[in-house]
């Protein structure tokens, strides 16, 4: 089934570019050859020439020429790799982007490239992600001169307002995702251990998001850490364990969904079995929070005012202390995109199309913690909720 083509998304690029007083931009990415070509490259061994003026040319492994046809580019040149008589890909690659740039007349022009990308998404082979290196900058330097320019600020501007088709492959992935989220709320039960859940989580979205509505590949990252231990649950990654959950233990899910190359980034905490009141009153605050957090969201709210809902809702409930990360994050064509960023000290507005965590949670050493993380669209009136869910802590 092939991508219809974002034609939004291919006029704000081109006005960006220009603005910018680049000419064309590359991308080898595979976060960012989706972004300009509806094509998802399986293992990031792909390359993406879009001009301001003429159409884009895409460069695949033949291996994916099927999966490149879906998407919008027309002009697709492949290479070999992978065989006993492919050769070097790069020296392929080199040659086709070189045929490229004379076509394009774009030897000795302004192209901007991903120069400073420290993070970047996994491709559905996570396995052995490739990155842009000295072959590739070579390659690049050689191609278009001295003219190549770092553009990584502007593809992030442009990745940060989504377009109303990139909308609805989120909220596609957000459907995704809800099946990890009943697999947790099922399998947070007394006896069963933090790795189990997890394989529960992930083998739900594997199973069940290949093939759902069009969806090509779906895969999850999933963590759990219960008990005591999710006081350490603020960190960045999570260990999961071979811990047993008690009767009363709660269970936090650190979840990252991806649906042909777009992400969600969610959390839920459960209880096995019986729960505390204590544990509920917590709860109880932590859900508020989120809640305020949502209801402050729209178009020109400043993102430390968003933050602040949330943090003076739990100030108020006397666990203020124990809110120690941010309140949100962008999402998008990564797990945690750096626009916008809900934090204190973060005083840019948000705008309409872009799409933001809202988690937040508290983590008290020798008792545990718990979070609460949806993923939000900022809309022209406010906000919509992309994965509403359960948020309860039992039943």
């Amino acid at each position: 089934m092939s991508i219809a083509e974002d034609t939004e998304r291919m006029n704000r690029t081109r006005a960006a570019l220009q603005a910018a007083g680049l000419d064309a931009v590359v991308c080898r990415l595979p976060e960012n050859v989706l972004l300009l070509s509806g094509y998802w490259p399986m293992n990031g061994f792909a390359l993406l020439v879009f001009p301001v003026e003429g159409e884009p040319v895409l460069v695949a492994p033949v291996a994916e020429n099927e999966l490149a046809r879906a998407g919008w580019v027309s002009d697709i040149r492949t290479f070999p790799w992978g065989l006993v008589d492919s050769g070097d890909p790069f020296e392929s690659i080199a040659r086709i982007l070189g045929q490229i740039a004379r076509g394009l007349g774009l030897a000795g022009r302004r192209v901007g490239y991903e120069g400073s990308f420290e993070f970047v998404a996994a491709p559905y082979v996570a396995a052995e992600p490739s990155v842009i290196a000295g072959v590739t900058l070579g390659i690049l330097q050689r191609t278009f001169g001295a003219g190549l320019a770092d553009a990584t600020d502007l593809i992030h501007r442009l990745r940060a307002r989504k377009t109303p088709l990139e909308v609805q492959r989120l909220r596609l992935t957000h459907e995704i995702a809800r099946l990890a989220l009943q697999a947790f709320r099922e399998n947070v039960v007394p006896g069963r251990s933090e790795v189990e859940i997890v394989a529960s989580v992930e083998a739900a979205v594997l199973v069940g998001g290949a093939g759902y509505k069009g969806v090509k590949v779906a895969r999850a990252w999933a963590s759990v850490m219960s008990g005591p231990r999710a006081a350490a649950a603020y960190k960045p990654h999570l260990l999961s364990t071979q811990r047993r959950l008690a009767p009363g233990d709660m269970a936090l899910l650190e979840l990252a969904v991806v649906a042909d190359g777009w992400w969600a980034d969610l959390t839920r905490t459960r209880v096995a079995g019986p729960a505390h009141q204590e544990d509920l009153d917590r709860w109880s605050a932590v859900v508020e929070a989120q809640r305020l957090a949502i209801a402050a969201i729209g178009p020109g709210t400043p993102a430390n005012q968003v933050d602040k809902a949330a943090r003076d809702l739990l100030e108020q409930r006397g666990l203020g202390a124990y809110f120690i990360h941010h309140t949100g994050h962008g999402i998008g064509l990564r797990y945690h995109e750096p626009e916008p960023f809900l934090h204190p000290a973060v005083t840019a507005p948000l705008e309409a199309g872009m799409v933001t965590t809202v988690e937040p949670g508290i983590y008290i050493e020798g008792w545990g913690g718990m979070r609460c993380e949806d993923n939000v669209l900022v809309t022209p009136s406010g906000a919509e909720i992309l994965s509403e869910f359960s948020r309860d802590l039992i039943g």
